[in-house]
Order: structure tokens, then C-alpha cells, then sequence
């Protein structure tokens, strides 16, 4: 919402500005691991949000080349792709210069390295053509729900306990993005 009010000109609703700040109080209460103090706050969390920031950003600017050039889905994929294999070869080949060396040798690595790359570049591209055709708030309220299979598959795997503020804090994110979704259908209604 906030980067197609800054940079698409598009204008939001009062009920829309409000359901955003809701949602973006609930992310810094769950930041905070339930105290609202600052001192609780986790930079790894702040690091962790960095991701769907940069995602949200690029899906606004992706959707509008999309839909306004002659850019295609399968292009956008194929550099999406270059980017972050190159991004992340670097990253292992300066942290981890054995694991790397060791990948890059070990046959079974390699196959399962292209086999996920495939997975990887279709999830992309079937994302990218969807994108040119559905609201992208509409595909985030798709995703919403999944952080709570993430908390039920932490408790059975790895044994952490689910707190009441997080089972909280995820409840009113889901509902805020419920309701922008509604709002958005709403008003593109006819």
C-alpha cells in the first residue's frame, strides 16, 4: 500500500491506512517478543522483515513493467534467477570456501542443486504470469496463513513452544490483510 501511494500515485483509504498501521504495530509487538519495549527487540527479526520489504518493493515495480512493457514473465525469471544464484555463490564461496570448493565437486550436490534450481525457476515464473494478472495484496492474503503451519511444524520438529503473543500477533496480521484484500476488491468493484 505504501509503495503504490508513494510511487503509482494511487490513493488509499482511510479504513486502508488504518488496517496498514494495525498490521505494522502487530509486527513490531511481535518484534518485541510481546513487551512493546525496544530493548526486546531482536535485529534479527528487523533483518528477517528485510526480506518481504525488499519483496514488496520489487513485486509493485515488477507488476507495473509487466503489465507496461514488452518485459516477459520468462525474462524476469531467467535474471531473478542469474542474480540470486550469482548473489549466493558469492556469499558461500566467501564464508564457506570448502563447502563451496566441496559443492561444486560433489556429484549428488550438483544434482539436487539443479533440481531445486528448476523447482525454484518454475515457482518463479508461474508467480511472474500470475502476477500480470491477479492484485498482488491479493497473493499476499493467499501467503498469510502459512506462518502458522511454520509455528505447528516448529512445536513437532524442533520442540519450541508457540507463545500466546505470537498466536496473537498472527491473528490480527491475518485479519489486517484479510481486510486490505477486502477493501481493495471492494473498491475495484464495478
Amino acid at each position: 500500500i505504501l509503495w503504490e501511494s508513494l510511487f503509482l500515485n494511487r490513493r488509499k483509504s482511510v479504513p486502508e491506512l488504518a488496517l496498514t498501521a494495525l498490521l505494522i504495530v502487530s509486527m513490531y509487538y511481535l518484534g518485541t517478543g510481546g513487551t512493546w519495549r525496544v530493548d526486546g527487540f531482536s535485529p534479527w527479526f528487523l533483518l528477517a522483515l528485510g526480506v518481504p520489504f525488499l519483496w514488496s518493493i520489487a513485486h509493485v515495480i515488477i507488476k507495473e513493467e509487466l503489465n507496461s512493457t514488452p518485459v516477459t514473465p520468462a525474462q524476469v525469471t531467467f535474471v531473478r534467477v542469474v542474480v540470486s544464484t550469482l548473489f549466493l555463490a558469492v556469499v558461500v564461496a566467501l564464508f564457506e570456501p570448502q563447502a563451496f570448493a566441496a559443492g561444486l565437486q560433489g556429484a549428488e550436490f550438483q544434482y539436487f542443486a539443479v533440481l531445486m534450481g528448476f523447482v525454484y525457476y518454475l515457482e518463479l515464473i508461474i508467480w511472474f504470469y500470475a502476477a500480470r494478472h491477479i492484485d498482488i495484496s491479493l497473493a499476499s492474503s493467499i501467503t498469510t496463513p502459512w506462518p502458522a503451519l511454520t509455528m505447528v511444524l516448529a512445536v513437532i520438529f524442533l520442540g519450541d513452544r508457540v507463545e500466546l503473543y505470537q498466536i496473537g500477533a498472527f491473528i490480527v496480521v491475518g485479519l489486517c490483510i484479510y481486510g486490505l484484500t477486502f477493501l481493495g476488491t471492494r473498491s475495484k468493484a464495478p
